[in-house]
């Protein structure tokens, strides 16, 4: 091998490399993170550190789909199930306002528990009080409430039910703003003047559990308060990194490691 085809492949190899340590992180700070590979039993163990894990409530079980999302991870399966929801441990205060991103794939723009075609992906507490934020996806488009009084607006593109989608909303405190997002996009905003009355407690479903998720769900992570753009362009590069990018086996980096190592040692021998 001459000394250019030497040097480029270990410049080559040294990028690759780089890129383990380079690879996107969440924002920190989350008030809980749900990701599938944390599911287990009935229980949602909450990866964020704050330890608020959620427990199944109501009939049924969603169950772990293997290898759905762009680059083979699981998602949990809600399809079917109704009246039904994972309640946190700690129901969270909406003082703030929030800031929630999921990765998500819809099983129909139409067909759920309540027959409206109205999925939650966050509300109160099963059978508590309403007026939290209910996260939803609408008829297939995403949009928000403030749960059971005021509708706070959706977004402009319709959800795809054959390919996952990123989706993110902003709220400010009081529910006076709000910002979505699809797939690292701009996704419509709007403004109400109502206000938050209620912690929110429920993953999958809403108080009155007439609003069960219908599709498959690989992670979802709340914040308080906005984030910043910076913010969320970060945490939707996490995402996309968890869920979307292909990922080369451990074994792949090992041989490279090595086939780069015999490199430099041919090198430095000729030049000896």
């Amino acid at each position: 091998m001459n000394k250019l085809n030497t040097t480029l492949a270990v410049a080559a190899g040294i990028a690759v490399l780089g890129g383990i340590s380079a690879q996107a992180q969440p924002v920190s700070g989350a008030l809980v993170s749900y990701q599938v590979a944390n599911f287990s039993g009935t229980t949602w163990t909450d990866s964020s550190g704050n330890g608020d894990n959620a427990t199944w409530s109501g009939s049924g079980l969603p169950t772990v789909s293997t290898g759905v999302t762009p680059n083979g991870s699981s998602a949990l399966d809600f399809t079917g199930i109704t009246h039904s929801g994972f309640e946190l441990a700690t129901p969270l205060s909406a003082a703030s306002g929030f800031t929630v991103f999921a990765y998500f794939q819809l099983a129909s723009t139409t067909g759920d528990g309540g027959g409206d075609g109205r999925n939650a992906l966050t509300g109160s507490a099963l059978g508590g009080g309403f007026g939290t934020l209910e996260y939803d996806v609408y008829q297939g488009k995403q949009g928000a409430l403030v749960e059971e009084t005021t509708g706070l607006g959706s977004g402009s593109a319709t959800l795809s039910t054959s390919a996952f989608s990123l989706i993110d909303v902003a709220v400010t405190s009081g529910a006076g703003n709000l910002n979505y997002r699809l797939n690292g996009a701009a996704d419509g905003s709007a403004s109400a003047g109502a206000a938050f009355t209620h912690t929110l407690g429920t993953i999958g479903n809403n108080a009155g559990g007439g609003e069960p998720l219908d599709g498959l769900l690989s992670e979802i992570d709340i914040y308080s308060g906005v984030l910043t753009p910076t913010q969320i362009a970060q945490q939707e590069a996490y995402l996309t990194s968890e869920y979307v990018t292909t990922v080369p086996e451990p074994s792949s980096w090992v041989m490279l490691a090595g086939g780069l190592g015999t490199l430099v040692a041919v090198r430095r021998f000729r030049r000896s």
